[in-house]
């Protein structure tokens, strides 16, 4: 039992320390994740002289932390995702230790947090590392302590059993996590690559057909708004078609070549994804589409004849973001490629069609 492992003296309380101990151990009863975590930080707050405790997730693949839960005293806000160096618990990740700091003159610190105050002359930070069963940091569980914090060392014996548990938690979480993920994008590839084959095996002489297909098919697959397909035209740019509802884009609305943004010459046939807002600015994205708000945006150049004759391109706006971003812009690509393709082929035929008639019927 977890109340071995807590002496009455950690507390101020004898029934304190065995209710601590018996929500430790309910709280690891085969709940759902997302109740452990809240009720882990709930009981480890009944520690006195904890000011907010908080359990993160450490992402080492994008070097940022995922709030899994907190609880706080004080007015204390932390991001849903964080990046690591904008907590101290980045220190914690680092050295694979516990790691305490005085918050006295730590304003990044309190930034992070949302800016809440109390007495910096008293307050510490505390981090605890949890580990995966190879000993690596796969989460942190973090803490504002009064730095007359009673029984430090006792009390972090209880802290190492909540790590200890946490971390087969974790450990599932982020199993079950990447096991949904794989079925995911299986689910998503086996369904795209159906959907580029039915795009690919359409039989259609109307070329304006085909195009708002590949347009209907990308935002359905992408999730985005809007879908639309520009083209040049002389010395201007204009969008020949648009599927999707946003208001100030129209089908035939035209821009100067200087306002296209996004024809770069001898570029190989790649596609261009922008998926935060601070990659966005009037320099690569054209100003109407900045005014609207667009968050993300994917662009393809169609090539035809090694010639760009237009962009293929599908946009979020506000907080839209892209998912997926590295399987998305391969089937993109595809779908471009094949759009270009068939583009050609249409241009081909109508070509062969023009010279089987001047044979068939000389012009004098």
């Amino acid at each position: 039992m977890l109340s071995e492992l807590a002496p009455n003296h950690y507390f101020s309380g004898h029934s304190l320390t065995r209710d601590l101990a018996d929500d430790l151990h309910s709280c690891f009863s085969r709940k759902p994740s997302a109740e452990v975590w809240e009720e882990t930080v709930e009981t480890i707050a009944r520690i006195p002289e904890i000011i907010a405790t908080w359990i993160l997730e450490y992402k080492q693949e994008s070097q940022n932390f995922r709030l899994l839960a907190i609880h706080s005293q004080s007015n204390i806000e932390i991001p849903i995702v964080i990046s690591k160096y904008s907590l101290p618990c980045h220190h914690v990740v680092d050295s694979n230790m516990i790691f305490e700091m005085n918050l006295l003159g730590q304003n990044s610190f309190f930034q992070s947090l949302g800016g809440f105050t109390l007495d910096e002359s008293r307050a510490m930070y505390l981090g605890y590392p949890i580990r995966s069963d190879i000993g690596t940091v796969i989460g942190v569980i973090g803490m504002v302590v009064d730095d007359k914090f009673k029984h430090k060392y006792k009390n972090l014996k209880l802290i190492d059993v909540i790590a200890d548990q946490l971390s087969q938690e974790l450990i599932r979480f982020k199993n079950e996590n990447l096991i949904s993920e794989t079925l995911n994008t299986a689910s998503f590839v086996k369904h795209s690559l159906a959907e580029l084959f039915r795009l690919l095996s359409t039989q259609s002489i109307d070329l304006m057909v085909v195009c708002r297909n590949y347009l209907q098919t990308g935002l359905n697959l992408f999730g985005l708004p809007l879908g639309l397909i520009a083209s040049k035209v002389g010395e201007h740019w204009e969008y020949s078609l648009v599927e999707g509802n946003i208001h100030g884009i129209f089908e035939g609305q035209r821009f100067s070549n200087e306002e296209a943004k996004f024809f770069i010459p001898n570029v190989p046939s790649s596609a261009r994804i922008l998926n935060q807002k601070s990659e966005i600015s009037e320099h690569n994205v054209r100003d109407h589409l900045i005014n609207l708000n667009v968050s993300c945006l994917m662009e393809f150049p169609l090539k035809v004849h090694n010639q760009t004759i237009g962009i293929l391109g599908f946009y979020g706006f506000r907080d839209q973001k892209i998912e997926s971003i590295e399987l998305f812009q391969r089937v993109f690509e595809l779908m471009g490629i094949g759009l270009a393709n068939t583009i050609e082929k249409h241009n081909i035929d109508l070509l062969s069609k023009i010279v089987f008639l001047e044979k068939e019927y000389p012009i004098h």
